[in-house]
């Protein structure tokens, strides 16, 4: 299975699919991150393939490098910052009896881009005609 979504911060290529694990590929450019987000159920295990990321949650960051990893269980906020251009695996998956649910995301601010030195969300992209970027 193979389904690429452009992002604010790169690329997502789901390589697996299945009723207890979401298996994707990460291709996220430098200074950019994904939304701030939560899940209910599902647990994330990000593991880096190349460059540096740094995952923050509600209580602090940790910063990732080649072949390191960390797993974010559900339900604590999150998003990952990617510190320079960087390709990561992202492996959601739930506990038994609970199955994959694709909708399992409750998302509290937009994903974007460092410009000029500030955090810009995707709509402030849009508004500032910087999609090209």
């Amino acid at each position: 299975m193979s389904e690429n979504i452009n992002k604010v911060w790169g690329e997502r290529r789901r390589i697996h699919l299945d009723d207890k694990n979401e298996i994707d590929l990460l291709y996220m450019k430098a200074n950019t991150f994904c939304s701030t987000h939560t899940h209910d159920f599902k647990h994330n295990k990000f593991i880096v393939v190349s460059g540096k990321v740094r995952i923050e949650t509600e209580f602090g960051h940790v910063e990732l490098n080649k072949n390191e990893q960390w797993v974010v269980k559900a339900p604590m906020k999150h998003r990952f910052y990617a510190l320079e251009d960087s390709i990561m695996i992202e492996i959601a998956y739930v506990d038994s009896p609970l199955t994959i649910n694709p909708e399992d995301i409750n998302r509290e601010s937009q994903g974007g881009r460092i410009v000029d030195g500030k955090e810009m969300t995707l709509d402030e992209i849009r508004q500032e005609g910087l999609l090209d970027l």
